[in-house]
């Protein structure tokens, strides 16, 4: 039947390293790639209970080739893990890397190619090989940055402008929510800070977060007793009106991992194995949307392949991330999702309910602001957040009840989008 996994696929193992910058987070600083890479795949390695050579393939996946200059990847990164003569490949779908990458690894496990698979994803986004050595790097330009970032989308669009494109498209999702939803700027704007705040609290109580400060702290520090005042001061300006600079991304350096496998794979007295129930990818090129900035074709796509092929609905969603490259973009597609409601996203936000602690908890790690994006490994790190929470490993922001079903929604720069449905495994 099509659109079904004909043998069942897990997740054994999972890895994450700090998300921060190389050149000065203490946990990665000074690591080359290849060992940022290893340090992912050696921590879902000990998670699944194996060892390098336990595993049959390795697919690893980076997007930004001038940060890491390492075009043949895979070869790179096996002569570090000790998985030489394993199957391997290179592959890149920007930021939704990882989760492709794992989406490959169940089909290959449900045809019987492979037992066990080694996805890993790695990323430098704030620094270069200096001389093109990989042990001495220099700090990107922003305006550089951004401007191979956009070879993620098309050639033709990579012009050196900056970071226009991508905060302008976001600027257009929050005006057609405002309009689709009869919602006023300035709640608009109260919304987003209190969706901020809860990504910060996330962060807070995250070890591994870019951004371990919540927002109040900041303000605090800078001078401010009203982190509102703070939200709408200097410090936090438009980047493309009506989104704030808090209300995107922080660029980070970063790596995951995963291993998948067979159930009669899991070693025991390893970490519980939780099931990859099902997927679904969606492409299309821009522009993102349609008449309709807060719908997404890919989206709906992605949602309806994912909910057939692991046979749930969006009521079975016990926690949810969706991408959130910018938090009014995560909120349109969570209810695109169902599992907000329409129009409702944002006053969930003010009432607290997307908290670790709420009733619809969200993007537990901190998403994209808090946690950082590490491109390639991004889609990785929410994965590695959901398989936590799934367990009770989620130290001091876990959920109360951990969720029996959990969804990650990845766009891969808004391209290529990508749902995984998981679920608590024998």
């Amino acid at each position: 039947m099509a659109n079904k996994l004909k043998e069942p696929a897990y997740i054994l193992g999972v890895g994450c390293t700090r998300f921060g910058n190389l050149l000065e987070t203490p946990e990665i600083m000074g690591l080359s790639l290849q060992e940022l890479a290893s340090k992912a795949a050696q921590e879902a390695l000990a998670d699944a209970g194996l060892g390098p050579q336990d595993v049959d393939a390795v697919f690893v996946g980076n997007v930004t080739m001038p940060t890491s200059q390492m075009p043949a990847t895979y070869s790179q990164v096996a002569n570090w893990l000790g998985t030489q003569y394993k199957a391997g490949v290179h592959f890149d779908a920007a930021c939704s890397t990882t989760n492709v990458g794992a989406s490959m690894a169940a089909m290959g496990i449900a045809s019987g190619a492979y037992d066990k698979v080694l996805v890993v994803g790695l990323e430098s986004t704030q620094s270069q090989p200096k001389k093109l050595s990989p042990f001495e790097r220099d700090t990107i330009p922003t305006e550089e940055m951004w401007l191979w970032t956009d070879h993620c989308v098309n050639q033709a669009y990579s012009v050196p402008q900056g970071y226009d494109i991508f905060p302008t498209y976001n600027a257009f999702n929050a005006l057609g929510y405002c309009r689709k939803y009869g919602i006023s700027l300035e709640d608009l704007d109260r919304g987003l800070f209190e969706l901020c705040r809860t990504r910060r609290l996330h962060g807070s109580m995250n070890p591994k977060a870019i951004r371990q400060q919540t927002l109040e702290d900041e303000a605090k520090a800078l001078g401010f007793d009203d982190p509102w005042e703070f939200w709408t001061s200097r410090y936090n300006p438009h980047v493309a009106w009506p989104s704030r600079l808090y209300s995107v991304v922080t660029p980070a350096d970063g790596a995951s991992a995963m291993v998948l496998g067979r159930p009669e794979a899991a070693v025991a007295g390893a970490s519980a194995p939780v099931e990859l129930k099902g997927f679904g990818m969606s492409v299309m090129d821009l522009p993102w949307y349609t008449d309709d900035p807060t719908v997404m074709p890919i989206d709906e796509q992605s949602f309806k392949k994912a909910y057939e092929m692991s046979g749930i609905g969006s009521d079975d969603i016990d926690y949810l991330h969706t991408h959130d490259c910018s938090h009014i973009m995560s909120i349109c597609v969570a209810e695109l999702s169902g599992y907000l409601p329409k129009g409702q996203g944002l006053k969930y936000a003010e009432e607290g309910r997307l908290r670790f602690d709420g009733d619809k908890p969200m993007s537990t790690h901190g998403g994209r602001h808090a946690f950082g994006h590490a491109w390639a490994a991004s889609a990785g790190s929410d994965t590695y957040e959901a398989v936590k929470q799934i367990r009770g490993q989620a130290g001091a922001r876990q959920i109360k009840n951990p969720p029996k079903t959990a969804v990650i929604h990845t766009h891969g720069y808004a391209m290529i989008s990508t749902v995984l449905v998981l679920e608590g495994g024998k």
